[in-house]
């Protein structure tokens, strides 16, 4: 079957079981490679809904300028859809951030604007998302300009509802018994959330946010290992559609991606440790005859030059 666009491409990824690394008498453990979409990321989807989201509303139009502000896999998604349909982009983005994402998002056609980060590359804090989005503000008051916001956007939670969570439930052959995942935007997460939920009150929800920002557990602000997470309160975040959130230290989560790609042969970011250190905890609470599921959120290729991969 041919496609008109890369933009066909988006969704519909494979479901895989870890065996190597599910807890024994544990819950079945999956994994949805998120990182099978066309930049390597899940916020492809994203990208998609925000930018067809304001097409269908009106709010954006050919010669218009896009504005982000990211760090994690938001900007090289918004570059591929933006490339797509013809719009310039311009992204803010503190310099902590992996160098391999800035290459990928001029590549694909981005221009950046690079800030000094508040601890340097390869330690994220909530303050450095703060001087994005203020930044990013700035720029989106010049004409013709049309600021995505992501952590502000109405289109995302709707998107993920009806794509990723959909087929999170009928590739389960709506068996899944829970839900566990990293803290960004949380837009993914509340979408996911609402769409299992529409099934049953009884299946769990599970957020995780890092250690050394758990601001959603009333922690102090701090850095954090896991590129694309916030360690903030983020506006779409909404407590009643989870049951927990859990705090994941750099650590377990750097070592969990390495395993993930020796023990399982998948190729993922420092965040994707993160979730199957979250899901691993929770199946083996759970228990046999229950089925768990997270995602392998981006490529582990964002992530050469920082541990576990900057060793090899």
């Amino acid at each position: 079957m041919f496609e008109t666009s890369v933009l066909a491409a988006i969704g519909n990824t494979k479901l895989v079981r870890l065996n190597a690394l599910g807890p024994a008498n544990g819950a079945e453990l999956w994994v949805k490679l998120e990182y099978l979409n066309p930049t390597g990321s899940m916020k492809d989807r994203m990208a998609l809904s925000m930018i067809e989201g304001a097409e269908r509303d009106s709010l954006i139009k050919p010669g218009m300028t896009v504005v982000e502000y990211t760090g994690g896999s938001t900007g090289p998604a918004l570059a591929l859809v933006c490339r797509a349909k013809g719009y310039r982009l311009r992204i803010v983005i503190a310099d902590c951030f992996s160098e391999e994402r800035l290459r990928l998002m001029r590549a694909l056609g981005a221009e950046l604007e690079v800030i000094p980060g508040v601890d340097g590359p390869g330690r994220v804090t909530a303050q450095d998302i703060d001087n994005m989005v203020e930044r990013a503000a700035e720029l989106a008051r010049e004409p013709d300009t049309y600021a995505t916001d992501q952590f502000n956007n109405p289109y995302v939670i709707p998107g993920h509802r009806e794509q990723l969570g959909r087929e999170i439930w009928e590739q389960t052959s709506g068996r899944v018994t829970a839900f566990c995942h990293g803290i960004g935007t949380s837009s993914s997460l509340m979408g996911v959330s609402e769409a299992l939920r529409a099934h049953g009150d009884e299946i769990r929800i599970v957020g995780l946010e890092p250690a050394g920002s758990a601001a959603i557990s009333g922690g102090e602000r701090g850095s954090f290992a896991m590129q694309g997470w916030t360690g903030l309160v983020p506006p779409h975040f909404d407590r009643s559609r989870v049951d927990e959130v859990w705090a994941i230290e750099d650590d377990e989560a750097i070592a969990m991606t390495a395993r993930l790609a020796e023990e399982e042969g998948i190729f993922a970011g420092v965040s994707s440790g993160a979730n199957v250190v979250g899901a691993r905890r929770l199946a083996e609470e759970l228990g046999p005859e229950t089925v768990v599921v997270t995602l392998a959120v981006d490529s582990g290729f964002k992530y050469m030059t920082v541990p576990p991969y900057a060793a090899i």
